[in-house]
């Protein structure tokens, strides 16, 4: 059975909206490296979220690098613990890492994302598909990042942040 979403366009806004479960937030996004999501979170909540890009993509643009969500709309320095798995053009590969913000994809990525939201677990994993670079085009990508700070609450899902100019749509909904 298909869910039906109530969707609630925050495109434009200025302040965070708390999504109920079984709403859908849509923002658009054109030619910008940093989308605040304005959407307030709590401890217990749990969402999907798609980013789903318009960018051609390029094939000269070098090594690339990761696209953040941000949570609470800033860094923590090496709070959060990233392992991946992926396939390219050269075989199999993994790596794992400790970075300052949720890493969701690399470059121009088309991405489904899970977030959990728990005070004492905080995770966001999923899976992209890289495209547009000359060496790796495309690539899968299955990811987890675990935020290991078990006091500070995410209280603002955050900000994507994209390495390069973007464009596209980013859909979050809220699940529990």
């Amino acid at each position: 059975m298909m869910r039906k979403f109530k969707r609630i366009d925050l495109t434009n806004a200025t302040e965070d909206y708390f999504l109920k479960v079984g709403e859908e937030a849509y923002i658009s996004f054109s030619d910008v490296t940093q989308v605040p999501l304005h959407i307030a979170t709590q401890d217990g909540t749990y969402y999907e979220m798609h980013i789903v890009p318009s960018n051609t993509g390029e094939t000269n643009v070098g090594a690339g690098a990761p696209i953040h969500l941000y949570p609470n709309n800033t860094t923590y320095s090496g709070a959060i613990y990233y392992a991946e798995v992926y396939r390219s053009l050269y075989g199999l590969g993994h790596s794992y890492s400790q970075r300052s913000a949720f890493r969701i994809g690399w470059v121009f990525s088309s991405a489904t994302v899970w977030i959990t939201n728990r005070t004492q677990y905080k995770n966001v994993r999923g899976i992209q598909d890289t495209y547009g670079l000359t060496c790796d085009y495309p690539t899968v990508i299955v990811y987890s990042n675990d935020w290991r700070d078990t006091t500070t609450p995410w209280t603002s899902l955050g900000t994507v942040v994209f390495p390069y100019s973007a464009s596209g749509e980013i859909l979050v909904r809220r699940l529990r």
